[in-house]
């Protein structure tokens, strides 16, 4: 890909088992700081929160990267289903995770897929949660059925090395971002990039974040098109929310942390901390 840069090196992965499903993750910071959850998107793995996971560490917390069912280092049983790999079922390996880690309740930043969850979460363990950011995350989405087809077909048309190049100059114009982004796209299971898409592609979890009184933050990335245009129920409907803050960041895409690293890791420490 021409790019020079270092992929981040991965902490050390711990495990936990919800039903078939292990999940893998990592943890930074000392035991007893404030929790933090850095949760990633469709397609990516917590690769795209290490460098800011040793940042908020740093800051004085205690920061929770999983691997979303199917993705990263976790582990997926051969006899898989579709039917698996629900917004449900994916919320329901975080919940596993910070049982496992004894955090009753926590900060929680994601990234598109990573927000959705988080509003899941709100809708079933609204005390899980003491703040919620996100980016690259609407609400609520529509998107047509025809659209996971066409993703499959794309994929198998080029070949996954060039899918994932592709993918990654399109995701951002940033070099490491591209890295970071390439490196994701290389490695993943598209059927379970597929089997997640089947469900994420309908959702409404407004309701859910019009019901929650804690601190929420939308960090919006110029650059992120397709969400921001899926951004207007959400944004009609939280407008008079007064614990709903937007923030818009210049040069950011889907992936605001890779793109606009410092930037977008200035804004959440601030949020977090005042």
């Amino acid at each position: 890909m021409g790019i020079m840069s270092e992929l981040p090196k991965l902490p050390e992965a711990k495990f936990v088992k919800n039903g078939d499903y292990t999940s893998a993750y990592f943890v930074l910071g000392d035991e007893g700081a404030e929790p933090l959850v850095l949760c990633h998107g469709l397609a990516a793995s917590g690769l795209q929160f290490v460098n800011d996971a040793h940042f908020f560490a740093k800051k004085g917390f205690r920061v929770i990267v999983p691997d979303l069912r199917g993705l990263g280092r976790s582990i997926t049983p051969s006899d898989r289903k579709v039917s698996d790999f629900s917004i449900s079922n994916l919320a329901s390996d975080l919940i596993a995770i910070l049982d496992k880690e004894k955090i009753k309740t926590t900060n929680w930043v994601g990234n598109s897929l990573g927000g959705i969850l988080a509003l899941s979460i709100i809708g079933s363990n609204k005390n899980r949660l003491k703040s919620l950011i996100s980016f690259g995350t609407a609400y609520s989405l529509n998107v047509p059925r025809a659209s996971i087809p066409i993703l499959q077909f794309s994929s198998d048309a080029v070949g996954k090395e060039i899918s994932a190049q592709l993918g990654a100059r399109a995701t951002s114009p940033d070099k490491d971002a591209q890295l970071v982004i390439y490196a994701m796209l290389r490695d993943v299971d598209m059927w379970v990039v597929i089997a997640i898409a089947t469900y994420v592609r309908n959702y409404d979890f407004i309701p859910n974040a019009l019901s929650f009184e804690k601190p929420m933050l939308m960090i919006r990335g110029s650059r992120d098109f397709p969400v921001n245009q899926a951004l207007k129920p959400t944004l009609d409907a939280m407008k008079n929310k007064e614990n709903f803050t937007l923030i818009d960041v210049k040069k950011a895409g889907h992936c605001a942390n890779l793109d606009q690293p410092e930037k977008v890791q200035e804004i959440i420490l601030e949020f977090l901390t005042s």
